[in-house]
C-alpha cells in the first residue's frame, strides 16, 4: 500500500468535499485524514489517501482530471524518525506583521519542527484593533526542555502571549 499527500485549491463551490471523496472512493483510494479550508473564496486542502501500488496512477490521473482544482500528489516517504517529544504552543496577541515569521525563526534556531500550524485574527471590538492567534504542534528534540523553549520565545516580543502545553 501506499500513501499519498494530495493537495487541492480552487475556487469554492458545494459539492466539492463530495466531487473528491467520490473520486478517492471510486479508484479504489482510502481517505485517511485531511484538512480542508476555505481561504478568500477558494478551496484549499491537504489529504492523506492509502491506495494500493496498482492504484496509484489511476487514483492520480483521476484526481488530477478533475475540474477547476489544482492538485499535486507526491507519494509520503516512510522512514524511521528518531522519537521526539510533541507540544502545543498558543501565541497570541495584537495583530501585526512580522509575527509568525518573529515565531518560526525562533523556532528553527532552536531545531524545533513545526508539526502543524494554524492560525486566525478575530476582531476585538472592546480592545478597537484585531487579535491574532497561532496554534502550533511543535516536535521538541529530547534534549530540549520545555521551559528553555518557552524563555526563549517570550524574548521575541512583550506584545505576545507564549502559553505552552506539556502534551
Amino acid at each position: 500500500m501506499k500513501h499519498l499527500i494530495i493537495t487541492v485549491i480552487g475556487q469554492d463551490r458545494p459539492g466539492l468535499v463530495e466531487t473528491l471523496s467520490d473520486t478517492v472512493y471510486h479508484n479504489h483510494g482510502n481517505w485517511l485524514s485531511s484538512s480542508l479550508s476555505k481561504l478568500a473564496g477558494q478551496f484549499t486542502g491537504i489529504l492523506q489517501v492509502e491506495v494500493a501500488d496498482q492504484y496509484v496512477s489511476v487514483l492520480s490521473k483521476a484526481l488530477k482530471q478533475l475540474d477547476a482544482l489544482q492538485v499535486q500528489i507526491v507519494e509520503e516517504e516512510t522512514q524511521a524518525l528518531p522519537t521526539s517529544a510533541i507540544h502545543h504552543l498558543l501565541v497570541t496577541g495584537n495583530d501585526r506583521s512580522g509575527i509568525v515569521k518573529d515565531v518560526t525563526t525562533k523556532l528553527n534556531q532552536l531545531g524545533i519542527n513545526i508539526h502543524k500550524l494554524k492560525t486566525h485574527t478575530d476582531s476585538a471590538p472592546n480592545w478597537g484593533y484585531p487579535i491574532f492567534s497561532a496554534r502550533f504542534q511543535l516536535e521538541l528534540p529530547g534534549d530540549l526542555s520545555i521551559e528553555y523553549v518557552q524563555e526563549e520565545l517570550e524574548t521575541i516580543a512583550d506584545d505576545l502571549t507564549i502559553d505552552i502545553d506539556d502534551n
